[in-house]
This record gives C-alpha cells, structure tokens and sequence, in this order.
C-alpha cells in the first residue's frame, strides 16, 4: 500500500462529515467526504478508500445500498455504519453485507476516534496473503516433527492426534522427515 490510508466519510448532513472529519484527522489519514450515495460510490471508485464511515440514511439511495453497491466494487471493502435511527435489522443487514462496525448519533468524539484508529490499524496489519488453514496445518506438524527429530509417534502425541491421522497428514501434505 502507498501513502496514507483513505477514510471516506459519507452523510449528506455537510456538519456532520465536517464534525468527523474534524475528530479523526491526523497526518495519519487522508480524508475524502461525499453528501449523497451516488458521490460517495464515484469517490469511492477514485480513491479506493481503506475505509469508509457510511450514514445509513442517505438521500437517492440508502446507506445499505451504497454498501452493498461498494461491496460488488470491491468485496474486501472496510465500512463502519453510522446512523441515529439505530434498529436491530439494519444493524443484523450492514453486518451480513459486511460492515465492519456499527455507530450511533449522536456518538461521542472520543469514540469516533478510537473506533476508527482501531479500524484502521486493523485494515493496515492484515497481510497481503493471509495463509490457508492447510497451510497453517502443515507448518505445524512440520515444526512439531522437527521438535521430536522425526519421532512420528511422539509428534502425534504431542499434536493430540493418532498415528494414523498422522501419516495421513504426512502423505496428504508431502511432508519429508528423516
């Protein structure tokens, strides 16, 4: 990634965006504003924010449209829902299109700022290339093994399986022991 990571604020209220924008601005982070759902999505487009602080209640188009709309942009996008008219069905719907968290108005500065930090750095550490659980698997049987110098049946005790489920894993994975 290049440069400072992109936060896209979106609510059609002009002192609302100014207010957060305000509260999370920092050399950290450049910060982008849209006021409908359909500027939003063309900024969207053109910044490919890191993360985006959507208002549920949008003129033309709902929040949850616009998110959904992102999500088929870009299915790894990063949205925190903000909204005053907080219902557990538009909660239970941005979290199932994949919103990242869910704020309230009238919300506390202090909050909007943590909320967003704890995002943000939570965007910026997951790796390029997150390993696959056969992955994770064989590396482990390959140190366990490595630890017992190629003692298989130490090695399946101390993974907490069988013999058998070992040599299977062995075979399965092309796992060399001497």
């Amino acid at each position: 990634m290049k440069g400072k990571p992109v936060v896209l604020i979106v609510d059609d209220d002009v002192d609302i965006c100014f207010l957060m924008a305000t509260a999370i601005q920092s050399e950290r982070v450049e910060i982008v504003t849209a006021h409908s759902g359909q500027e939003a999505l063309q900024l969207y487009e053109r910044h490919h924010p890191e993360l985006v602080l959507l208002d549920i209640q949008l003129p033309e188009m709902s929040g949850i449209e616009v998110l959904s709309r992102m999500r088929e942009i870009d299915g790894e996008c990063q949205v925190i829902m903000v909204t005053a008219y907080a219902t557990i069905e538009t909660a239970v719907q941005a979290m199932k299109l994949g919103a990242l968290d869910y704020i309230c108005k009238p919300f506390k500065l202090p909050h909007l700022r943590d909320t967003v930090q704890s995002a943000i750095d939570f965007i910026m550490s997951v790796p390029e290339h997150l390993p696959t659980l056969e992955e994770v698997e064989r590396k482990h049987i390959e140190k366990v093994l490595s630890e017992v110098e190629g003692n298989r049946r130490l090695a399946a005790e101390k993974l907490d399986i069988s013999l058998r489920t070992l040599y299977y894993k062995i075979k399965q994975y092309n796992i060399y022991t001497s």
